[in-house]
């Protein structure tokens, strides 16, 4: 599994709290927690996608 799969699934576990939350305080912060990791995750997605950078090889 890749990490941006795995943030995603922190996402879900987070959201699902919150769907459970005792009260409107508590979700709100599960959900602010949930935006973090989906962000995260967005954000290594696009580095898991970049291609590999080439290694330097000085000339001569």
């Amino acid at each position: 599994m890749r990490d941006s799969e795995r943030y995603l699934a922190h996402a879900e576990t987070v959201m699902r709290m919150a769907a459970r939350a005792d009260s409107p305080a508590e979700r709100d912060v599960y959900l602010t927690i949930a935006e973090g990791w989906r962000k995260l995750a967005a954000e290594v997605q696009r580095h898991e996608s970049a291609p590999e950078p080439r290694s330097f090889k000085p000339e001569g």
